[in-house]
């Protein structure tokens, strides 16, 4: 009797080891390791520096509802520039929640080296955790978070017609129109809060914009203005500078443009001439004049000897 009683638990202590060493060894259900990322925000900013580098951190946690320990290791997909720095592979704790995070970095330029647009989601970053028993994988899970580059802003001003980097010439008394464009050099769209425009070192021009500037609507690339320089007929011959300011809406600041031009003043210069040449004339008839005493006082000498002679 006590022979079969020693059997049988001999019997179920073995049969507890094998199912001990079963469930050691059998894979859970997957969902028993659970990952999900730490922020709900969606897209990410990507915020670019002055230089349009960024660097992304992204939190992410695995809960391991498991009795044992999980090992992980993780993937990642992403834009083919980005450099992405995962944890790699991990060890979860048995009954564990825990957090990690990955970076993602790069630059805001494309390969002709503008920026990529901003404003709406770029790209996306997939997450994915692979389960290992050993060196196999035996369960992935898969997260995915939408990305984008932040809101760039900037104007750059132009002129036309430009020759030898300077523009139009303008005579005195006339005028000359001058195109202006004004392109966006952000990644956004953005607009015009204000236009200025003004001369330096020639106060007496004016300008009269035909074609406006608008301010208010929305610029993806560019727009356009026209402006009609205006030089008195008192203006002298002179080097002339006009300038064109505006502001963005996008971020409060102001972007200068400038074109030099000439002021051709050929009335004034024919009139200098004429009074040189007036001075010349004067002069000479002033040296004629200035003989003429002296011819006098001769000739009065002379008849003055000569009474006295007769007289004699």
């Amino acid at each position: 009797m006590s022979r079969i009683i020693t059997s049988i638990l001999v019997s179920l202590f073995i049969l507890s080891l094998i199912n001990l060493e079963v469930s050691a060894q059998a894979p859970d259900d997957l969902t028993s390791s659970e990952m999900g990322w730490v922020s709900d925000v969606e897209p990410m900013i990507m915020e670019l520096d002055s230089n349009y580098n960024f660097e992304l951190v992204i939190k992410f946690w695995v809960d391991n509802s498991r009795p044992v320990p999980s090992d992980m290791e993780f993937e990642t997909e992403t834009h083919e520039s980005f450099t992405v720095d995962d944890p790699g592979k991990v060890t979860v704790a048995a009954n564990s929640n825990e957090t990690f995070e990955l970076t993602i970095s790069g630059n805001g330029l494309n390969s002709d080296g503008e920026l990529h647009p901003g404003g709406s989601s770029f790209a996306s970053i997939i997450l994915k955790g692979n389960l290992l028993f050993g060196d196999q994988s035996i369960g992935e899970e898969e997260i995915e978070k939408e990305i984008q580059f932040s809101p760039v802003f900037g104007f750059e001003i132009e002129f036309e017609p430009i020759t030898n980097g300077k523009g139009p010439v303008i005579k005195s008394g006339t005028n000359e129109e001058v195109t202006i464009n004004v392109l966006n050099i952000g990644n956004v769209d953005d607009a015009l809060t204000k236009v200025d425009m003004s001369f330096k070192g020639c106060p007496q021009m004016k300008f009269e914009q035909i074609n406006i500037l608008k301010t208010g609507e929305g610029i993806a690339v560019s727009t356009t203005g026209t402006a009609k320089l205006l030089a008195p007929s008192s203006h002298p011959g002179k080097t002339c500078t006009f300038i064109v300011t505006v502001t963005s809406e996008g971020n409060g600041m102001s972007y200068s443009g400038e074109i030099e031009f000439v002021v051709d003043a050929p009335d004034v210069s024919e009139k200098e001439d004429e009074e040189e040449s007036g001075d010349t004339e004067s002069s000479d008839f002033e040296v004629e004049g200035n003989s003429l005493p002296a011819l006098s006082s001769l000739l009065c000498l002379i008849t003055v000897l000569g009474a006295a002679f007769i007289r004699r």
